[in-house]
């Protein structure tokens, strides 16, 4: 990872930092050491489900779900990092 990525997440500005680099960069992969580490046992066995059911949540949003169970994000910043998302994804696919 690049140095501006902070190895544990306990901050929104910590948060902010890897958001800001996945935008930057529109590698996923950015996600995957803090989701690995955020997420406990009963987050994994819900999450298993989801993906059972056709249902999976991608990088961003079990990032954004670990920040939100670990009251990193309020439930308006979530939805406002899910907009943002969105509004990438579509600016990078035109």
């Amino acid at each position: 990872m690049l140095d501006n990525v902070p190895d544990f997440i306990t901050t929104r500005e910590q948060a902010d930092a890897v958001f800001e680099e996945f935008f930057k960069s529109g590698d996923l992969d950015v996600f995957s050491r803090h989701r690995q580490v955020m997420i406990d046992d009963v987050h994994r066995g819900s999450l298993a489900i989801m993906r059972g059911s056709g249902n999976e949540l991608g990088p961003f949003e079990e990032f954004v779900a670990a920040l939100r169970r670990h009251n990193i994000l309020t439930r308006d910043e979530a939805f406002a990092l899910g907009d943002r998302y969105i509004e990438y994804k579509r600016s990078t696919a035109a």
